[in-house]
């Protein structure tokens, strides 16, 4: 039987926000132990290197254990804010979330 890696999805839900040129992502475990998984798993270097391969900043983490969430800002994402980049419409931050949701985790 194939098993299929873990994704950051299946023991989370994430939101995500802007302002100006500023990205708020936020990912929130569905529970005590699955917030301990994140924790560990989603460091800055791990984050920053997969929103490198699609937007420029630096990646910054809140720790939020009361919630189980964990949030990421990241300062100068889109260059000169929304009505000055090239990245599609607004639907880049949704793409941005994406991108932490579906990162595969070791089992």
């Amino acid at each position: 039987m194939e098993q299929h890696p873990m994704k950051v999805g299946d023991i989370a839900c994430g939101r995500s926000g802007d302002k100006a040129d500023t990205l708020d992502l936020t990912v929130v475990a569905v529970g005590q132990d699955e917030y301990a998984r994140l924790a560990e798993f989603l460091t800055v270097d791990r984050v920053q290197a997969e929103l490198n391969r699609v937007m420029p900043g630096t990646v910054q983490r809140y720790a939020l254990p009361g919630l189980l969430a964990l949030k990421f800002v990241i300062q100068n994402a889109l260059p000169g804010g929304v009505y000055a980049s090239l990245h599609a419409g607004l639907h880049w931050q949704k793409a941005a979330i994406y991108l932490l949701l579906d990162m595969d985790m070791e089992t």
